[in-house]
């Protein structure tokens, strides 16, 4: 993570991406990256839409973005930390790097970001306690261990998911206005074209799958949404449900009576699902908002400290998402 892939966007083509790259400490990255673009390609900067940074520009580069780019929009994935010490970001950076693949397709990830950040709508997405929480916005659900995030998500011609998550800082910069807002498009998108499908058994009873748009998409997350539970147990015929995260877009419910619970327990800790930040789970919903984790697929890993912040904010929009049956 120690270089600094710089893309920069022809008169606002995602096929026309130009490529440079510069030591990600460099004070002058950005201006080393445009000229090695201008000695592939004569190029001028009038026809550059937008530039993309893995790492923040320097106060430098800014400068050098302004007067050289006029009116295109300036994107970058991770902050420039204060200071000559680098280690901490560089570590929070390959980790979220190596969520999204391997570090040899860091390109490719970067066009990944642009194309869900372009086509993408915003979604709530669930991710457990190994996920780099210190980096992405996260609202805690459960035990400390189950947060909800949010992402600009897509899928790719390829067929693969493409996210632009909300990181942090972003999150700590808006109001809370404007944070009610934001989750609420995002929780309104996600409910669009979300459908139940039963399968029911003589001897175990009603399992329920939910179903959602775009190939299920983010279907799991539907767990937040204000009249999830209510919903469900009226299906069900029970309050107390067993929710069975297999993945983040795969998720089974049934009565904590049924005949299903051991079942869906077992499809939970076998799961081979590794498209995510989300540890399989299953969930003991017995109410709006209670939430308990009763089964995991093993990690070998402890729950993380997670910073947490403004705890009046995550209690306001998580109320919002039960009481508003968005």
């Amino acid at each position: 993570m120690d270089t600094n892939v710089i893309l920069f966007q022809v008169n606002g083509r995602d096929d026309d991406l130009l490529r440079g790259a510069a030591p990600a400490k460099a004070e002058d990255a950005v201006r080393q990256a445009w000229r090695q673009v201008q000695e592939e390609r004569p190029i001028q900067a009038a026809e550059i839409t937008r530039v993309h940074s893995i790492w923040q520009a320097s106060r430098m580069d800014r400068v050098f973005l302004a007067g050289t780019f006029r009116g295109a929009e300036y994107t970058y994935q991770f902050d420039r930390p204060k200071g000559d010490d680098w280690s901490e970001a560089f570590e929070f950076a390959g980790k979220v790097m190596a969520r999204a693949g391997e570090l040899m397709e860091l390109e490719r990830g970067t066009e990944t970001f642009l194309k869900a950040e372009k086509d993408g709508e915003w979604l709530p997405i669930l991710h457990t306690y190994d996920g780099p929480l210190k980096i992405y916005a996260s609202l805690p659900l459960a035990d400390g261990r189950l947060h909800v995030g949010f992402a600009k998500t897509t899928i790719m011609p390829n067929g693969r998911i493409g996210m632009s998550h909300l990181l942090r800082n972003r999150f700590e910069e808006m109001s809370e206005a404007e944070f009610f807002e934001f989750a609420g498009e995002a929780l309104g998108n996600l409910k669009r074209g979300l459908s139940f499908t039963g399968h029911s058994d003589e001897e175990k009873g009603l399992l329920l799958t939910l179903e959602r748009r775009d190939n299920n998409l983010c279907a799991g997350s539907a767990i937040v949404l204000g009249d999830f539970h209510e919903k469900t147990a009226e299906k069900v015929g029970e309050d107390k449900l067993i929710v069975g995260l297999i993945s983040p877009d795969h998720i089974y419910v049934a009565g904590a009576s049924s005949g299903w619970v051991e079942e869906i327990k077992g499809w939970v800790r076998t799961s081979p699902d590794t498209s995510g930040d989300l540890v399989p789970s299953a969930l003991l919903i017995d109410g709006p908002g209670s939430m308990e984790i009763i089964a995991e697929r093993p990690t070998g890993r402890v729950p993380a400290d997670t910073p947490t912040g403004r705890g009046q904010l995550v209690a306001g929009v998580l109320s919002m998402c039960r009481s508003s049956g968005v």
